[in-house]
């Protein structure tokens, strides 16, 4: 995502920059409850494999 910034010292630039930023921070708090959810998910599917491997062998 580009985003031309311009001056710094413009007023308007500053408020553009805070929306930015505010925005960018919701961003990556939903990509890190995504990545902690999708981490959840995984290790319930490790768990699940390795259970089922276990059974797998017990009976063979």
């Amino acid at each position: 995502m580009a985003v031309s910034l311009g001056p710094v010292s413009d007023p308007g630039a500053e408020m553009t920059l805070l929306e930015i930023n505010q925005e960018l921070q919701s961003q990556l708090e939903q990509s890190k409850q995504d990545f902690r959810d999708l981490k959840q998910k995984f290790l319930v599917s490790e768990s699940t494999a390795y259970i089922l491997a276990n059974r797998a062998a017990e009976i063979q």
